[in-house]
């Protein structure tokens, strides 16, 4: 599911994310929390290049898994490059009446 979203991000395919994106979303950045609008804000005006997702872990319980991985990610966001110095991602993906959805995150990534 991660490498998908990443996938859809990278394809600005915005239907599909939105749709995988629980009401109820929050997310953590280096700069603050946000809601499912924000995310979905700050995710439409992502500009990706290359993307290395490495040593997925998973815990599952009932219908909630959480995941967390290493990204490495060429990442351009209001003109800004951020660092591609692979950091830390922390998801946790929701099972319901319409399918797995993305119901929370945390990136580690330091913004310029």
């Amino acid at each position: 599911m991660e490498r998908q979203m990443w996938a859809d991000f990278k394809a600005k395919d915005w239907k599909v994310v939105e749709s995988k994106i629980a009401e109820g979303f929050q997310s953590i950045h280096p700069d603050g929390a946000r809601d499912r609008a924000g995310e979905i804000s700050l995710i439409e005006n992502l500009n990706l290049g290359e993307i290395a997702l490495s040593n997925f872990k998973t815990t599952g319980n009932g219908d909630n898994i959480v995941v967390t991985y290493m990204i490495a990610v060429q990442e351009r966001i209001d003109q800004k490059q951020l660092p591609t110095t692979p950091t830390a991602r922390l998801s946790v993906w929701k099972k319901g009446t319409h399918g797995w959805q993305w119901i929370c995150h945390a990136n580690l990534n330091p913004m310029p």
